[in-house]
């Protein structure tokens, strides 16, 4: 891509944004994060209007929207300040989907719309109510979490929002890098949560076919523990893991029970299974436990709360929180590096008023932002899988590089037997975050191997690894090896704990960062254990990493220099924690677990319909969406009852106000009693199956599963991205690649090996298109 040049700017890399103007319009954490991260980057933001207050409390919101600048106006004077003073950017966030008169209006800003339901499909523009709460009950969130002797649960901590929030930050920042077609981003909440929270359950049934009866709910074994002095966070992360583990508890004998090496098995005899983990973890520290397992690099983090992470050793290394500027809290810093420097924030909020035009309006010779641009992709499992996958959506060219001795770890997840044929090749993971992609295989332990990914980055605009931060290191291509390869590199890594600090090695995954960051604290029912939410950590590491490399980019357009990136896993985590921390820090509260009961809801639950394991989630957020509850419901009394005249009241009494709305339900058909609800202007919405997700009637009609034909896995429907891009009508445009499926087009072809020479690659295992002892 061609670099430009501005004299007049300044070569500041920790605020590659600096000059960019954006409008923003919030209404909750998703528009008002968008917001917080294009500012943290250097954007110039001004809230123009939305929500007066996010309903977590004034701290939290000054949080969100320090350093903004602030206006007040309706969405007719948003529309007239990103014409008067060209805007690079707006953030519009509405409870349903704009009048397409108002997005004609912004001429060729790029604009984000969080809505709902999106700008599209059966519900949008319909002004069907919602909550969060049933966002999470439609998207699938809730059916597989908690106890089959209990109601299922919602994750704590808004999840699905705060992904959404980071995925508009990042596709307009991308977006701004294109042509003047595809301006408007269509960032849907639904389809963010389904995204966040299902773990691709419908790309495992899609291949596998189950049964359609309904499956358990249960908790992770193991997962969040007790210890002699708080909780640890486990996971058995492969075979050599739970050999070594179960050794290390005492208990060898299982080494040879076939049973206890799969998690439906150990889940069959969980009684006995727990209590051998507890009766070791119960004997130790948190400390002690995590210094036992990571002499075998199990993966294992403490599980912390809003008081007890501030005083974990990585987050004080790497001085991740910071007294906001009021004085009155601590709160996270940005979860990303620029060349080893975190973004600074203001210390004050600007003066009101927009600020001057800047004149860097980005060019490009192409609708799609990111055409012509060269990456090698070196991503695993999720996090790392969304980063290419995204760019490649945005027209880059993305070369993905497995080993055979070592393949990318998502292909095994699915629950596909090693005994189908090419199983490698239908792990759902592997294919719900693998598309747009051509896959190249090297083993870079040997010397031809290294060779060759050298060679690749010679030729590269982007090199993206999620490896444990030893892996490129030991292999002599660290930044400054990579830096000196390819100037005009960017590269971006995103280590599960940082590049720097004394967790630095610790093996992480998504479940390991959710124990850690106080995700899991958060997550659960009242009184209960830390409950895993299953998942957003990894969506949000790969977006967060997304926006920051998108950024770099764009910065690059301007200098034509390569830059570091760091995005670490764990600090995306801990932002969507952070009003944890803001609340302990401001007021002495320690939030914790309350099941599905939230702050700012009057009513909020999930009751059994229909006599059968199916649920209907229901919110009750104002007074209006009260009285029609009360009359859908028939319950008169409750008008009079003076316990229920307000909010509190309810709250206070929700346990007997749950247990009636149970019962009438309990005998009802599940769809017709959302029907009415819905109707009379209440949030309610159906807990659906995450297996068949991609048959919900608003996602279906939509079209956000596109039907693929894969080898060896069958055609089955595919997720994208969960956001659109007005004018692109695919974000598909490549299947998921086999391994090794471009080994020849790639070395052969591009880099001009010769026949022979590519033969004996494949002699010696370089290079192959199976795992090793498989072919």
């Amino acid at each position: 891509m061609t670099a430009m040049s501005d004299p007049e700017t300044s070569d500041t890399g920790s605020a590659p944004l600096e000059g960019i103007r954006v409008l923003e319009w919030s209404s909750s954490i998703a528009g008002a994060y968008a917001g917080r991260l294009l500012c943290d980057a250097g954007a110039s933001v001004t809230r123009v209007g939305g929500a007066e207050t996010l309903g977590h409390g004034r701290h939290f919101d000054s949080y969100l929207n320090h350093g903004k600048m602030r206006v007040s106006g309706d969405l007719a004077e948003l529309r007239r300040s990103a014409s008067s003073v060209p805007a690079d950017i707006v953030v519009l966030e509405l409870p349903d989907a704009p009048d397409r008169d108002l997005l004609s209006g912004f001429g060729d800003t790029v604009v984000a719309v969080i809505s709902p339901w999106g700008l599209d499909g059966p519900w949008a523009g319909t002004g069907r109510p919602w909550s969060e709460f049933t966002l999470q009950a439609e998207a699938g969130s809730l059916t597989w979490r908690g106890s089959m002797s209990k109601y299922p649960i919602m994750t704590g901590s808004s999840e699905g929002l705060w992904v959404a929030g980071t995925m508009a930050a990042g596709a307009a920042t991308a977006a701004l890098q294109g042509g003047g077609e595809g301006r408007i981003l269509d960032v849907a909440l639904l389809d963010a949560t389904v995204y966040t929270t299902n773990l691709f359950h419908s790309v495992t049934a899609s291949v596998s076919r189950p049964s359609r009866s309904p499956r358990p709910r249960r908790r992770l074994t193991p997962s969040v523990e007790p210890a002699a002095d708080g909780w640890i966070g486990l996971n058995l992360a492969s075979a050599q893991n739970h050999e070594d583990f179960v050794v290390l508890i005492g208990r060898p004998d299982w080494l040879d029970d076939e049973q206890m090496r799969t998690f439906e098995g150990r889940y069959a005899r969980r009684a006995e299974w727990t209590a051998a983990v507890r009766s070791w973890t119960v004997r130790h520290t948190v400390q002690e436990c995590i210094d036992a397992l990571a002499a075998f690099r199990i993966p294992a983090a403490p599980v912390h709360s809003g008081a007890t992470i501030l005083e974990d050793p990585q987050v004080v290394a790497r001085e991740f929180y910071e007294p906001h500027p009021d004085g009155r809290f601590m709160a996270p810093k940005p979860p990303l590096l620029f060349d080893g420097v975190r973004p600074r924030r203001r210390k004050a909020a600007p003066a009101d008023g927009p600020p001057a035009p800047t004149g860097r309006r980005p060019v490009a010779s192409s609708d799609l932002p990111f055409d012509g641009l060269r990456v090698v992709d070196l991503g695993t499992w999720w996090v790392g899988a969304y980063v290419g996958s995204a760019l490649g959506a945005f027209g880059a060219d993305v070369v993905k590089v497995e080993s055979t001795r070592r393949i990318d770890g998502s292909r095994t997840m699915g629950g596909v037997p090693v005994t189908r044929d090419h199983w490698w090749e239908c792990g759902s993971f592997y294919l719900g975050a693998n598309f747009n992609k051509r896959n190249v295989t090297l083993d870079i332990t040997q010397a031809e191997g290294r060779e060759l990914l050298v060679r690749l980055i010679e030729d590269a605009d982007v090199l993206l690894e999620n490896f444990a931060p030893r892996v490129l290191e030991s292999a002599g291509l660290g930044w400054d090896e990579v830096h000196r390869i390819n100037p005009r590199l960017v590269m971006l890594r995103m280590p599960a704990f940082g590049l720097t600090g004394p967790r630095r090695e610790m093996v992480g995954y998504a479940q390991t960062v959710e124990q850690f960051s106080g995700l899991c604290w958060r997550t659960g029912y009242p009184g209960g254990d830390p409950t895993n939410p299953q998942g957003p950590a990894d969506p949000m590491g790969g977006a967060n990493s997304f926006f920051a490399l998108a950024a770099a980019l764009l910065r690059r357009r301007v200098t034509g220099r390569g830059m570091l990136v760091e995005a670490a896993l764990a600090e995306g985590a801990l932002v969507m924690a952070s009003e944890q921390v803001i609340r302990w820090t401001a007021d002495g509260e320690l939030l914790d677990r309350a099941g599905n009961r939230a702050v700012e809801a009057h009513v909020q639950g999930a009751f059994r319909a229909g006599g059968d394991e199916r649920w209907i989630g229901i919110s009750v957020l104002d007074d209006g969406q009260w009285k029609a509850l009360v009359d859908v419901l028939g319950f008169a009394d409750w008008h009079e009852d003076h316990e229920l005249r307000d909010r509190v009241g309810r709250q206070a009494a929700a346990d007997r106000v749950e247990a009636r709305i149970a019962e009438w339900v309990a005998g009802r058909k599940p769809e017709d009693v959302v029907d009415r609800l819905v109707a009379a202007g209440v949030p309610a919405g159906l807990c659906t199956d995450p297996r068949w997700i991609h048959e919900h009637p608003h996602l279906a009609g939509r079209g956000s599963y596109e039907l693929t034909e894969l080898p060896w896995a069958g055609t089955i429907p595919l997720p994208t991205l969960p956001f659109r891009r007005m004018g692109q009508p695919t974000w598909l445009t490549r299947r998921p690649p086999t391994l090794g499926e471009h080994n020849h087009e790639v070395l052969v072809g591009e880099l001009g090996l010769s026949e022979e020479t590519y033969a004996g690659l494949v002699e010696r295992k370089v290079i192959g298109d199976a795992p090793a002892g498989f072919r």
